[in-house]
């Protein structure tokens, strides 16, 4: 909770000890003006949110009730014992309920960068010519688009007040929380929250140029929820730039409107390997993006940036099937350097000559990747070793059992490359404590234990596991795409307890 709510809360609770000692008109009229008081400042610099609405509530009724009690006539009046005792009891269970959503649900504060850049964000809307958008109807010759967004090193300027998060967007708050199947109204208080990025500041000079950072989503979710890795790489001489893949995520803010995953044709697709097809998609997205920052950086799409961005140090990343994309990067791009795969499958196989791959990292998180990464277990089950149930549905997806065989067959031999290059890396970690949407922002929306109510496990605080992630990203990026040797990987393992390196044998 904020800082005027949890005063609000303690105005109500002396407001009901007041009601009892005393009946002296003063009292009641200073008990008035606290409450209003506090209720007005927590709505100027906090902002309004219905988790406190039983809150705001009692202040209205509470000055009604106490302006009327204060009129002779009703003044003497008395007022049954019992009826007091349902009063305060009731008014009393509303706020404690009020106290306990607004702590489960906080206006949290992102994890602070620990780079010494200012940090600068602007959106891009870009069009690729050269592809039809694949999940439109097949009719349709609509242009796939994309949204950027550009996280980069900035001069300092405290003119500017720090960018919202989720781009102060409602409706895309809505629809992601739909997506996860809550009520779309369960997660408007993310409008209230702050970035640490200011839009369209300067960008530094302190360097002739930076190099340049991919980072895609995953399945289902937004750029928004990356937000805190991008702002701390960022701040360390990175420009990140994060890709909304259309259609893959929760909805897109385009300038001139928002579009929801749900316009997507789910027809288009008729394999029961979906997520594969999707992922070759997204990779292709960060192909195209790759070469639009080409022009970016010629200065034709906006010259502030020209000339700033160093694309002969490319690296990508991403979050689930967004790692996977990363992965797919490191095997089929040579324009990308490095790349970190945060917790995601993967859905190709390397090439032969692997040995001459980007440098790969991953971090897998230790509620069931890493365990099956040891065991050489791929997403897909043994089709024998499933409930009858799963094997109906699978059938369903996939249309026969060997059509099922062969996508296990695939599956297998993806883990099984993907096994192989982490042990010819030696670059596979896991926190201690930490599940798969803890490698975003969303671990941040709710306080525990409702957070593991909704399947968010593990026993690391969120914050405390962006923050791992964190100097592991940049220290990682550091070594490869700046040349820095400062600091290791295996400092890292000294400074956090958490951080485990996995050996694979």
């Amino acid at each position: 909770m904020r800082i005027f709510e949890m005063i609000l809360i303690f105005a109500h609770l002396s407001t009901f000890i007041l009601a009892y000692w005393t009946d002296a008109k003063k009292v009641w009229l200073g008990a008035v003006g606290v409450n209003l008081t506090v209720f007005i400042l927590h709505g100027i610099f906090e902002g309004f949110r219905y988790q406190m609405f039983f809150s705001y509530l009692f202040v209205i009724l509470f000055t009604v009730y106490a302006l009327a009690k204060i009129n002779n006539e009703l003044f003497a009046r008395k007022i049954p014992k019992v009826i007091k005792v349902i009063t305060v009891s009731l008014s009393l269970i509303a706020l404690v309920f009020t106290s306990l959503l607004a702590y489960a649900l906080p206006v949290f504060t992102l994890p602070k960068p620990t780079g010494s850049y200012d940090i600068g964000v602007k959106y891009f809307h870009l069009i690729d010519e050269k592809r039809k958008d694949p999940f439109l109807d097949k009719s349709s010759k609509k242009r796939r688009e994309v949204m950027a967004k550009v996280y980069y090193p900035a001069k300092k300027d405290e003119s500017k007040v720090f960018f919202s998060y989720f781009h102060h967007s409602s409706e895309l708050i809505r629809l992601l929380t739909k997506h996860y199947g809550m009520p779309s109204f369960m997660l408007d208080h993310l409008n209230l929250v702050k970035t640490h990025a200011k839009e369209n500041l300067q960008i530094s000079n302190k360097k002739q140029n930076y190099p340049v950072v991919l980072f895609s989503h995953g399945a289902g979710d937004s750029m928004e929820v990356q937000t805190t890795i991008s702002e701390n790489l960022a701040s360390h001489g990175f420009i990140v730039v994060a890709i909304d893949h259309t259609f893959t995520s929760a909805a897109t803010v385009f300038p001139d409107r928002v579009v929801s995953a749900k316009e997507a044709n789910p027809n288009n697709f008729n394999t029961g390997d979906l997520d594969a097809v999707i992922n070759q998609i997204m990779a292709d997205d960060a192909k195209f993006v790759i070469t639009k920052l080409g022009e970016l950086n010629q200065g034709k799409m906006d010259s502030a940036f020209k000339g700033k961005l160093n694309l002969d140090k490319i690296g990508a990343m991403g979050h689930s099937v967004g790692g996977a994309v990363a992965y797919n990067l490191a095997n089929n791009d040579s324009r990308v350097k490095a790349t970190i795969n945060l917790d995601g499958r993967v859905y190709i196989s390397p090439k032969k000559d692997a040995k001459n791959m980007s440098p790969f990292l991953m971090l897998a998180s230790d509620s069931g990747f890493v365990q099956s990464l040891q065991k050489r277990e791929g997403l897909l089950k043994k089709f024998e070793d499933m409930p009858k149930e799963e094997q109906n549905m699978n059938l369903s997806m996939y249309g026969n059992k060997k059509e099922y065989k062969k996508a296990y067959d695939v599956d297998q031999k993806n883990t099984l490359g993907l096994v192989q290059v982490l042990k010819r890396s030696g670059n596979l970690f896991t926190i201690k404590g930490s599940d798969h949407m803890k490698y975003n922002d969303i671990g941040l929306f709710i306080e525990s234990p409702l957070r593991e109510l909704i399947g968010i496990k593990g026993e690391i605080d969120p914050a405390r596991n962006l923050d791992i992630s964190g100097a592991v990203i940049s220290t990682f990026f550091n070594q490869h795409l700046q040349g820095e040797t400062n600091d290791s990987l295996e400092s890292l393992i000294r400074k956090y307890p958490e951080l485990k390196k996995v050996d694979l044998k």
